[in-house]
């Protein structure tokens, strides 16, 4: 596999900056800080409330389940199981059409046009009367949520340096967490709402009005690539595209080719990345879908259970903050991934031995802690090196199909005949 060194998270200093940029001929180290200053500005907030509300979008059919979902459509079974998992069905099958689309179309448009797609499908949710129409809804929002995060990936390696991208990835992901501490106190908040709809409607509805608006935002802010951007001055850009070539990051210039495509697909490090953020993703996604559920199942009411999952996301976002700075300690990411898998492995044998609910919790709470920081320190990981426009953008959406391989999987590990320990879920994540 290539190496796992890397550049560390970020600069520590003004001189480190000197350093870093200028000993390349032509290239402006406060120019360059400026230029990081507004691409920054431009894309990295509306990029955080997409993904927050993304995961929010993908996960709060879990909520709705807590909010009386279930027995209003009167699911049985593992039913459920399946409505969570149809959405992975086609999430893993459009990452790679996905990327060469947004190739040829732009991130400017591309990202915002799925977004608003997949928004009116979550509304469509709250309409579903039956099982199959929800299963329905399920498969048609795979097919349009696949292309956001393998999308940024991609898109960030036009924009950024390795070094630079890295810190901006941990941040990012970091707000698929930082969703999940909200995701339930909104839930909770919604379901409360005293009109015509059942409660969990409105959960639904409201939560996918709100991704529409940061979309059509999004379409009006962002920008393709810094050769075309016009936030940036020339001398900006041109420090800029100095440095990105010094770095051999992605140039909007180089085209898809079906032969290296097929090049990238054949090349057994492209999957080694990805089976292993598959693994990082397995604990992860479970956890958020099915989190109030195993709360629920500890004892606590259903609109308790809301609330107390915030506890555990807030402890995977505290862990992914930290894994920013990381590999300044020590570069090799490997070395990481391997620490926080092996806690991840000992938290869920603990959870899945001992019975009771204030020990459960707290161990749920540490395996999330555990899991958070593997799944961008594997992207870094990959993006980091993994060179070539083409083979770049096949990486990054294998790896986060994966990823949906892993929430295909996790949709039903915890199943409802385990109830109330779900000690099968929790020995499988382990």
């Amino acid at each position: 596999m290539a190496a796992d060194k890397a550049q560390s998270l970020g600069s520590s200093s003004e001189n480190g900056d000197a350093a870093l940029y200028g000993d390349i001929d032509g290239v402006d180290p406060q120019l360059i800080k400026s230029y990081l200053c507004k691409v920054d500005l431009h894309i990295i907030p509306l990029a955080f409330a997409m993904y927050f509300f993304s995961v929010i979008d993908r996960n709060n059919v879990g909520n709705a389940k807590v909010a009386g979902m279930d027995t209003y459509l009167g699911l049985q079974g593992n039913q459920f199981n399946w409505i969570v998992s149809a959405f992975f069905f086609t999430y893993i099958f459009f990452e790679v059409p996905s990327n060469m689309i947004l190739k040829k179309v732009g991130p400017r448009l591309w990202i915002p046009f799925i977004a608003v797609i997949w928004s009116v499908l979550v509304g469509c949710m709250a309409a579903a009367k039956s099982y199959g129409t929800l299963v329905a809804v399920r498969v048609l929002m795979g097919v349009f949520e696949a292309g956001f995060v393998p999308g940024f990936i991609y898109m960030t390696s036009f924009w950024y340096t390795k070094r630079q991208q890295a810190p901006r990835l941990a941040l990012f992901f970091s707000s698929g967490t930082f969703a999940g501490i909200w995701a339930g106190p909104l839930a909770e908040r919604l379901q409360k709402i005293n009109g015509s709809l059942m409660g969990y409607q409105y959960i639904f509805i409201i939560e996918a009005c709100v991704t529409v608006v940061i979309a059509i935002i999004m379409a009006i802010v962002w920008q393709n690539y810094p050769e075309t951007a016009s936030f940036l001055t020339e001398k900006e850009r041109e420090s800029a595209l100095k440095m990105l070539a010094h770095d051999k990051a992605l140039s909007p210039k180089a085209n898809y080719s079906p032969r290296q495509v097929f090049k990238a697909l054949s090349d057994w490090t492209v999957w080694a990345y990805a089976i292993i953020f598959w693994a990082a993703a397995l604990g992860g996604t479970s956890q958020a879908i099915f989190g109030p559920t195993l709360i629920e199942a500890m004892g606590y009411t259903s609109t308790r259970a809301q609330i107390l999952s915030a506890v555990p996301s807030a402890c995977g976002f505290a862990s992914q903050i930290i894994s920013m700075f990381l590999p300044r300690l020590y570069t090799r990411f490997s070395v990481w991934i391997m620490f926080f898998s092996a806690l991840a492995c000992t938290f869920y044998a603990v959870l899945a031995c001992v019975h009771s609910p204030h020990v459960r919790f707290a161990f749920l709470c540490l395996s999330s802690f555990a899991l958070s920081p593997n799944m961008p320190l594997v992207s870094v990981w990959m993006s980091s090196n993994v060179l070539g426009v083409t083979k770049k953008g096949v990486a990054s959406a294998c790896t986060v199909m994966l990823g949906g391989v892993a929430g295909l999987i996790g949709s039903h590990v915890y199943r409802t005949q385990d109830a109330p320990q779900y000690k099968f879920g929790h020995v499988f994540n382990s």
